[in-house]
This record gives structure tokens, sequence and C-alpha cells, in this order.
């Protein structure tokens, strides 16, 4: 087995726990809070790229798209359909007609799309149908001897994109805005991973650029907010990549200083993290409506952030048991192929 990049480990861990505290219900306007709101996924994307490997044949590659991609997407969906049953009728005090009850079912087929004739089912995998677009992009411009000014055209055209889509709306939707805005880190990752950069660990050095690049993003991040307050659209858009790479690099060189200190549990995470993106959803939701109708709390209910914090942990252990269980007996739930 090949052995495991430890801060890749630690780095996805404390993404995949970041991830679920943005999605337990806070006030917007926090500025830390919008703030991981922007930047979190960005690590995803950038080692999705980081570890893309060409396996010889377009056979092979999309053999491992279906194993570790497209199986858990309609695994997660299927899981979290009977919630979102559930929830309908909690709500509406009924079962749902037909056309209800498909709703979601188009909003995954259209990749987590809501709209018109959909809704979304499991908003959080929109992030899968995404990185498969990533890497069949990839993998048809390797076969041109241009690849490298394939990919940055795509990058530049998907920083347009994003730019149009945010001022028009055309083209509403997770997947589509979350390809147009995340593509160039991606992009960043794969020519990072395929020069074997980004490999050596100094921990004192990289505790240094953590915080250093980690501050300097927090410090665009507020000058990309007040452009936007300030009707400077084109610099709000301008100032989106630098706050994510910088925040990127600062928590990869954060990682990296945690090199040395090898924990079971952050490994499993990591392992597990489609167990974490795919049920967390549901689980809020569950957390929630006992709180608000057996805990006393407010309804809707709104976290402090410290709250959410807790809540967010705890909800990440009580996934972490089914993690233990898909590395041992249901392999398709972290996308891995069953002996």
């Amino acid at each position: 087995m090949k052995e495991r990049v430890n801060w890749i480990d630690w780095a996805k861990a404390l993404a995949v726990v970041t991830v679920v505290f943005c999605h337990m219900p806070q006030l917007q306007e926090w500025f830390y809070y919008r703030y991981l709101q922007s930047v979190i996924i960005t690590v995803f994307f950038f080692l999705s790229g980081y570890l893309k490997r060409d396996r010889g044949s377009t056979r092979a590659n999309w053999a491992k798209y279906w194993q570790g991609l497209i199986v858990p997407y309609m695994v997660y969906n299927v899981i979290v359909y009977p919630y979102w049953l559930l929830r309908f009728c909690l709500q509406n005090g009924g079962l749902p007609d037909l056309g209800q009850a498909i709703r979601p079912v188009i909003g995954a087929l259209l990749f987590e799309y809501e709209g018109t004739f959909s809704e979304l089912l499991n908003g959080p995998l929109w992030y899968l149908p995404s990185i498969l677009f990533m890497h069949v992009l990839v993998d048809l411009c390797r076969k041109s001897r241009h690849q490298h000014a394939w990919l940055i055209a795509a990058s530049v055209a998907s920083v347009a994109l994003y730019a149009a889509n945010k001022y028009w709306l055309f083209l509403p939707g997770l997947m589509p805005m979350g390809t147009f805005r995340r593509l160039p880190y991606y992009y960043i990752g794969y020519v990072m991973g395929q020069q074997c950069l980004f490999r050596g660990v100094s921990p004192k050095r990289n505790a240094a650029l953590c915080l250093g690049l980690t501050g300097l993003s927090i410090l665009f991040f507020h000058w990309h907010l007040q452009a936007f307050y300030a009707d400077q659209f084109l610099l709000h858009i301008a100032l989106f990549y630098p706050v994510n790479i910088l925040f990127l690099f600062g928590v990869l060189y954060g990682c990296k200083s945690l090199n040395g200190w090898r924990v079971p549990a952050i490994t499993n995470l990591s392992v597990g993290t489609l167990v974490v993106i795919g049920l967390h959803f549901p689980v809020i939701g569950a957390v929630n409506y006992a709180l608000e109708h057996f805990g006393g709390a407010e309804s809707p209910i709104c976290y402090q952030w410290y709250e959410a914090l807790i809540v967010a942990v705890c909800i990440t252990a009580l996934l972490y048991p089914i993690i233990l269980l898909a590395k041992k007996r249901v392999p398709e739930l972290i996308g891995r192929k069953r002996s």
C-alpha cells in the first residue's frame, strides 16, 4: 500500500471539520464565518489536483472515477433521500405528491441544482461532480502537446465566467459556480504535484509561514468585502483569488508544521472525508431539530461560533464509527473498491 502523506491527512481532516462548522446555521454577517465559507473548500480542490495521477488509459482513469467519485455521489444521495422525505413530512404534515417527491431526485441528477423543477437533495455533494469535471478536463488536455496552455486558458476562462456569472446570474447552481471559482486552485495543485513541488517539511519555518500567509489572507478578505460594499465589482472579484491562495498555503504550511505528529484519528478522518461530506447534512438537520423541539433552543436555531464549533466536532465524532465501518466492510462509502 502506498504510504500516506501525513500533512495531507491533517489538511483534509481539518478542512472537513471546518466544512461541517460552516454548514451550521450562524449569523452570515460574522466576518470569520463569511471568510471560512469563502476559502475552506479551496483546500480540497488543490489537493485533488496535487494528487491527480494518470493511470495509463482512459478505461483505467474512468474506473477510478467511477469508484472514487460517481459511486459515492449516487450512494450518498440515495442514503439521504429518506431524510428528505421525513423532513418534508414533518414540515408539511403529510407525504409529498409525485411532483414534489421527484424534485430532489432531479436536483441530484443535475448535480445538486436548485431551480423551478428541482431542489437540493444533498447539497455538499456538488463537490464530487465538480472534481470529476476537472479530472476529465486534465485527461483531455493531456492528449495535446500543449496541455498546460489549454489548462491555463481554461483557468483564465473560469475566472471570467465566475465574474460574469456573479454579475448576471445566467448559470446559477452550486456545481457550475463552484467549478468556475475553484478550477485555478486545482490546476495549481496539479502542476505542483506533477513537478514534485511542495514536498519539503521544516516545522518552525512552516509555522511562521502559516501565521504570515493566513494573516495576509484575512487582510485581503477585509479588502475584498470593502470592495463589494463600495460597488467595486472588478476589484472584488480580483481579490477573491489572492484571498484563497494565501489562505490555502497558510493552511498547508500549518499542516506541514504538524507533519511529525501522526494521529490515527486524523488519518481516519482523512480517509473518511467522503463519509463526512456525504452524511453531515442530514445529521446537522437531525441535531438542529432535536435541539429546537426537545432542547429548548429557539426556532430556527442560530448558533454562536463556539456552539457551532462544539456541535460540529460532536457531529464529526458521531460519523467517525461509520468511517471505521466503511474501512472494514463498506469501502464504497470512502471511494474504494471492494476486495
